[in-house]
């Protein structure tokens, strides 16, 4: 019997929801622990010191603890001399009382004896038969840290609602605080879905690795609750409503992802429904519409979508909140950072929220559409987009929400994958951020502004001139984008087969079955150089030679993806670089063709410290000896080729 989908209620307004979760109540519970488990807890209340910090008045210099009017008349041709009494080291209990005329040796953090005001730093004086000769005079006070100087007995030095970092633990120690009162906030975390699998397992065909659990868990951790992990549960509603009893009972909050939609396997709106009370399903958000917020037996719970990029999203405008003022005002803060759009942005009209990257205070969108995991690596955060937005010009002044701490990339590289950006990234000790897209990807960033680098390989050959040059479109698409071309290195191209294959070269791959790149790379457009000049050679046109190799219309998006159709025998042959052979026993390498994989730099920050690194690098002994095999620097690498 087939299930009757379900469709969305009501959408709410962004405004709405909030209003609903801000309602919500989660009441912490108070535990002590132990100081050295506290790092990263919320304090559950003010915390207020029992003694002085110091306790007792202590030097701070090795010297002699004097009387300081007995130093007055001091000079370095007629110094003072003092009568020794013994020394205190750190931590004696020795006791004195310094009288006019006397002096007592003193180490750093020791207790100033009686009687003393003031330290004499031990350089400006000498010792000789029990008597001290002192060359300066001192003030009352001075190298002395009075008791209490730096935190007074009865004083507040810790707010409730403070997350306990390495400043804060600090603290504690010094008061003597052994165990700390915090507060205890158990998040549940759910991950639905028959098609996930817990990372470190085996992925069968059709399974992806559960993200949601890992990035809510930190990000709950980051917040200073308690997350608990329930595992992943199966699209089925006796599984998961035995996963709901269980965390209503051990947690105050619970979030789940994935199954919020209205499809016919998402049933978790239909489990609050029958459990408790839906408060809302669905907000008018941009990712965030399959969003469910209810109760069950007092417990909050939030239903967040299964795309990773869209939980953390709507988890970090919506649920953190919740959970920092849970705690206490101080115990989270979120992060953000003011920047400028890096290029024109076109919206949906509604209220979004757009994943993004900053580099250098420039913001540029970083979101590779519904479903696609590896947004989250692309983005440092997301932008809010009201929804009468819909236009964002380069240049507008925006405010990014950090996905928690982030570690902002130095340059921005898109276009062809190629291993050497690898190693430019180790040797120059700068940070990449890449986003591989094909050489004209590499062309389409360059143009609309979003990649300092572009890596291109797109070559043609003009009769009667040997080797690979830019042809003229290409050249005038660099001159319109603003951009200066450097010279980079060649690559050996050709094409993979496995160990055994019996192909030599490209005319034995008719009949046979390719694993071609995408369009728009230049691995691809090399192949199709290539083969129209065997074609040529043979009288027979370059149609009628790609149609007679199965599969030349594919398009893998990845040299992995490549190399996984060869290995696993769906492909005879595909098309690559020279290093996919070394990193893939199975696979042996027939050269085609060599060509030269270049870089496009933005004029606007040719001049930069960071892209100066970078060629620096590209032109260094040390990188033309880390290059792997297949790939060479020559005489042009680093050339500048400013284009007007």
């Amino acid at each position: 019997m087939l299930m009757k989908r379900k469709e969305f209620r009501e959408l709410v307004s962004v405004e709405e929801a909030r209003k609903i979760i801000n309602s919500l109540e989660i009441l912490p519970e108070k535990e002590n622990i132990t100081l050295e488990n506290a790092s990263g807890k919320t304090l559950a209340e003010d915390i207020v010191t029992g003694i002085n910090v110091p306790p007792f008045a202590r030097a701070v210099m090795d010297g002699y603890a004097v009387r300081a009017e007995d130093t007055y008349a001091s000079s370095e041709t007629e110094p003072v001399k003092l009568k020794l009494l013994g020394n205190i080291p750190a931590g004696s209990d020795a006791k004195f009382e310094v009288l006019a005329g006397e002096a007592v040796e003193i180490a750093t953090g020791a207790p100033i004896p009686e009687g003393a005001d003031a330290v004499v730093m031990v350089e400006y004086t000498s010792e000789e038969n029990e008597t001290v000769s002192v060359f300066i005079p001192v003030t009352i006070g001075e190298n002395i840290m009075k008791a209490g100087s730096d935190i007074q007995k009865g004083e507040r030095v810790l707010r409730r609602g403070r997350k306990l970092g390495t400043r804060e633990i600090g603290v504690l120690a010094s008061i003597g605080k052994k165990e700390v009162p915090v507060l205890r906030l158990p998040v549940g975390i759910i991950s639905t879905g028959d098609e996930l699998v817990n990372p470190g397992e085996n992925l069968a065909y059709g399974k992806v690795y559960d993200a949601n659990s890992y990035t809510l868990y930190a990000g709950v951790q980051e917040c200073g609750a308690l997350p608990l992990l329930y595992g992943i549960m199966e699209d089925d509603e006796s599984v998961m409503r035995k996963a709901l009893e269980t965390a209503v009972s051990e947690c105050a909050l619970i979030l789940t992802s994935g199954s919020t939609s209205s499809g016919v396997g998402d049933v978790m709106y239909r489990l609050i429904d029958e459990a408790g009370e839906t408060l809302a399903h669905g907000i008018n958000i941009k990712p965030g519409k399959p969003v469910v917020i209810g109760i069950i037996k007092g417990v909050p719970i939030i239903g967040l979508p299964g795309n990773p990029t869209s939980a953390l999203m709507i988890f970090n405008e919506f649920v953190a909140p919740l959970l920092r003022k849970s705690l206490g005002a101080e115990a989270g803060i979120r992060k953000t950072e003011k920047g400028i759009m890096g290029t024109d942005l076109r919206s949906e009209g509604r209220q979004q929220l757009l994943p993004v990257g900053i580099a250098r205070g420039r913001v540029y969108p970083a979101d590779r559409g519904s479903g696609a995991i590896t947004s989250l690596a692309g983005a440092d955060g997301f932008i809010e987009i009201p929804p009468k937005t819909e236009f964002i010009e380069a240049g507008t002044p925006v405010e990014v929400t950090f996905f928690g701490e982030v570690e902002k990339p130095d340059l921005l590289i898109a276009g062809g994958f190629c291993p050497g950006i690898d190693i430019l990234e180790d040797l120059s000790g700068l940070r990449f951020r890449t986003l591989y897209a094909g050489s004209s990807g590499g062309f389409s960033a360059i143009a609309a502004k979003t990649a300092d680098i572009a890596g291109v390989n797109m070559p043609s050959k003009p009769k009667g001139q040997a080797g690979i040059l830019y042809n003229t479109p290409t050249i005038e698409s660099m001159r319109l984008s603003g951009a200066v071309l450097v010279k980079g290195y060649r690559r050996e191209v050709g094409l993979l087969v496995r160990q055994e294959s019996r192909i030599t070269g490209l005319e034995d791959l008719k009949g046979k079955r390719l694993i071609n790149r995408n369009r728009g790379s230049g691995i691809r457009a090399l192949l199709d150089m290539k083969i129209e000049e065997l074609a040529g050679e043979k009288g027979i046109s370059k149609k009628e030679y790609i149609n007679s190799i199965l599969g030349y219309s594919s398009g893998a998006k990845s040299e992995v993806a490549v190399c996984e159709a060869v290995l696993s025998g769906k492909a005879d042959a595909g098309v690559g670089l020279k290093d996919s052979t070394e990193k893939n026993n199975g696979l042996k390498f027939i050269k085609i063709a060599e060509e030269e994989y270049d870089f496009l730099v933005r004029k606007e920050v040719f001049d930069t410290r960071e892209v100066k690194k970078f060629l620096q690098t590209l032109c260094s002994a040390e990188f033309a000896s880390k290059v792997p095999s297949g790939l060479r620097v020559y005489e042009r690498t680093g050339e500048v080729i400013h284009i007007e």
